[in-house]
């Protein structure tokens, strides 16, 4: 796999622009409550810290400070500080950052995701045994069209046990059949109501994206 794929997988989706109508899929509403979406829709802003360890690679990180109230974002990294609008958005340079930023706050927001964006469909699957874990778990497949968003056409397999917590998931690119990657989901922290998966390292641990600093107001 690329390691540009491994250090920003951009995940398919439609510029956030608040809930959308799309609340439908039983299962997944279920997913998105457990992980406290009444109270997301209640915060007003959100920091986090995105990293990647691969490898013997150097850790890679990105900070993020998020107004969710006026669509303001700030972005920090070892190289630059840039605060942008996301609805202003019209440089190849800050569509590229906002790739980023899409990226990374997927990975610790899929499960609002999942009963938010449109123009993916859900299918699930009981009984499936989780490919890292082993674990009995139900199945909910995520694809997303190919029209819209930064990688149109990607799939996510999310594996869902009882208390409808998200054990781990596998991604896989433009929707293929053969995983691009998996990992579990772990550590989970609780923010004002809003819990967050902050560590998804890959099965032989090689690989691993985490999450510090994540607050929630």
């Amino acid at each position: 796999m690329k390691q540009y794929i491994l250090l920003s997988i951009l995940f398919s989706l439609f510029v956030y622009c608040g809930f959308s109508q799309t609340e439908g899929n039983a299962l997944a509403q279920k997913v998105a409550n457990a992980y406290g979406i009444k109270d997301f829709k209640k915060a007003k802003s959100m920091s986090f810290t995105f990293n990647v360890k691969r490898d013997t690679f150097p850790i890679t990180y990105r900070s993020w400070d998020w107004n969710m109230e006026k669509n303001i974002v700030t972005m920090k990294d070892p190289k630059q500080t840039v605060t942008y609008r996301r609805d202003t958005i019209q440089s190849a340079a800050m569509k590229n950052i906002d790739g980023k930023f899409i990226n990374d706050q997927y990975w610790l927001l899929f499960p609002f995701h999942i009963v938010m964006d449109k123009g993916c469909t859900l299918t699930e699957k009981d009984n499936v045994k989780a490919p890292i874990g082993k674990t009995n778990s139900t199945m909910l497949t995520v694809q997303y069209n190919n029209v819209d968003g930064y990688t149109p056409g990607d799939a996510y397999d999310l594996y869902i046990d009882k208390n409808y917590m998200v054990t781990e998931w596998v991604y896989r690119s433009k929707g293929v059949a053969k995983p691009s990657l998996n990992t579990r989901w772990e550590k989970t922290l609780k923010n004002n109501g809003v819990k967050t998966a902050t560590n998804f390292p890959s099965e032989d641990g090689k690989f691993k994206i985490y999450f510090t600093g994540v607050s929630v107001k």
